[in-house]
């Protein structure tokens, strides 16, 4: 399952913990925007959301120093927010003006396809680039 989020949108992710310590919490989905020129959407990322002790996370891993039901990740009205240079966004649907309202073209079954086309592609390039290469020896 795949998180769909607007660029200003609000998400809280709650879980009992049972031990305190490092945990890694990966979301997999986009955050969306809508431009002037069509629909845009870029992969997730860790600096977009908050940790368990309220800050800002840096990566998908954080210390969790207490157990039970706890907000572990979140998001309050687009913030935290970092610029928006810094995402990978991509055009996934065209709109076209008409006299009273903005009107997407494309159907969604189409964009759902491209976003799976993209979470793909985005998924592979991220494993294949940000794993170190490991020297025999």
């Amino acid at each position: 399952m795949s998180l769909m989020l607007d660029w200003d949108e609000s998400f809280s992710m709650q879980a009992n913990v049972t031990s305190p310590g490092y945990q890694g919490i990966v979301l997999r989905g986009y955050v969306t925007e809508r431009r002037s020129d069509g629909l845009y959407a870029a992969p997730l990322l860790p600096q977009l959301f908050y940790g368990a002790d309220g800050s800002q996370l840096s990566t998908w891993r954080q210390n969790i120093s207490g157990t039970g039901e706890q907000t572990i990740l979140s998001r309050s009205g687009g913030q935290p927010s970092i610029p928006k240079e810094e995402l990978y966004w991509r055009r996934i649907g065209n709109s076209v003006k008409t006299p009273e309202s903005t009107v997407a073209v494309i159907p969604e079954w189409v964009m759902g396809l491209g976003l799976l086309a993209f979470g793909i592609i985005t998924t592979i390039a991220l494993v294949t680039f940000s794993e170190p290469k490991r020297r025999r020896r």
